[in-house]
């Protein structure tokens, strides 16, 4: 691992969203699952200092570590930047206020802030920007929960924050935590850019939210990022059977060259009670490791002079699939390509 290695980590957490950005010494963290998965990547980089903690809204398997983490003495955090998320009150959310209150007042944290689409300049992080695409001012302080709109009714994922993540000038990836058809209505009525090579597909490849039209909702959502890789945070357990096939399809129908990687096995590709080898994965924190659950487990991508590299190495991820014995057909296995080429930003598959 290089000193000023830059990049960002998808964590495998199981069902649930956390991502490293960073720059060296100098990090970023977007959601933090439950699972240690995060806490063991910040010790296994050396990490002592979160510059900032992006929670995308109230759900536990988005925040439910971030309590343990904020007043985790090991750490100092610069700026957690909340999503008031009005439409939930839940016992965790209150928890990870708790926690912000209690560390901000004993030392540890600089400052806490709410997160729009107007608070994007500020997210820097040595040679990675994190911009903030989804939600606008007007949203979060909208009012009630479930209200209605042009776009249906609004509710916590629909508030979700969606991060577009810079390397070095160039986009690499969106992390689309959980929103919904109704927030990537209003993302698409703002007619911001949303490419990049790398999508975190929102809400683990389930339904999204009140669209009755699931595989329309993954097309819309594909074409304007037109991914090379896009990647579902998915457990084997709680949500067996994420990626829907729906959502599977809609992401075929706009990007039928992309590599797609789970984290962890779906019912899909494999019985549940057989365990899989981990030669295939990188050598990083991953959730499903040692239940032998992990598909492409932890993904690590990390950028050197404008190439893109992916650890594990595409192809391993594409082997791994291409030699299982599936319960029924892997949605993936259809088209298990390398990622192409992109204009702006060179991709590569050996390790970083």
């Amino acid at each position: 691992m290089s000193d000023d290695e830059l990049g960002i980590t998808i964590l495998d957490v199981g069902h649930g969203n956390s991502a490293l950005i960073h720059d060296g010494p100098l990090c970023a963290v977007v959601d933090a699952a439950p699972p240690v998965t995060l806490k063991e990547e910040l010790e296994r980089r050396g990490i002592t200092r979160i510059e900032h903690l992006v929670l995308s809204h109230s759900d536990e398997d988005h925040v439910g570590g971030s309590p343990t983490l904020l007043l985790d003495d090991a750490h100092t955090v610069g700026t957690v930047w909340l999503n008031p998320d009005w439409g939930k009150d839940t016992v965790i959310w209150r928890r990870v206020l708790a926690a912000v209150k209690t560390r901000k007042r004993h030392g540890g944290l600089d400052r806490q802030q709410m997160i729009t689409t107007e608070s994007g300049a500020e997210l820097r992080c040595g040679r990675a920007h994190l911009e903030v695409v989804h939600p606008d001012v007007t949203m979060v302080g909208g009012g009630d929960a479930v209200r209605p709109d042009e776009h249906g009714p609004l509710d916590s994922n629909s508030m979700s924050v969606v991060i577009r993540v810079h390397l070095d000038g160039q986009p690499v990836a969106l992390l689309a935590a959980d929103v919904d058809a109704a927030g990537l209505g209003h993302i698409i009525d703002s007619k911001q850019d949303l490419t990049a090579p790398v999508l975190v597909f929102p809400h683990h490849g389930g339904l999204p939210g009140n669209s009755h039209a699931p595989r329309e909702f993954a097309r819309s959502l594909t074409e304007l990022v037109a991914p090379s890789l896009v990647v579902f945070s998915s457990g084997s357990r709680l949500r067996p059977r994420n990626p829907n096939s729906e959502i599977m399809a809609g992401v075929r129908s706009a990007a039928p060259t992309a590599h797609i990687a789970c984290t962890q096995l779906s019912v899909h590709c494999h019985d549940r009670d057989l365990q899989v080898s981990d030669h295939h994965l990188a050598d990083r924190p991953a959730y499903g490791r040692a239940r032998g659950r992990c598909c492409a487990g932890t993904i690590a991508v990390t950028a050197v002079n404008g190439v893109l590299h992916f650890d594990p190495p595409l192809e391993n991820h594409r082997d791994f699939v291409l030699s299982l014995v599936p319960v029924g057909s892997p949605l993936c296995r259809a088209v298990l390509p390398l990622p192409r080429q992109r204009s702006s930003t060179a991709v590569a598959s050996a390790p970083g």
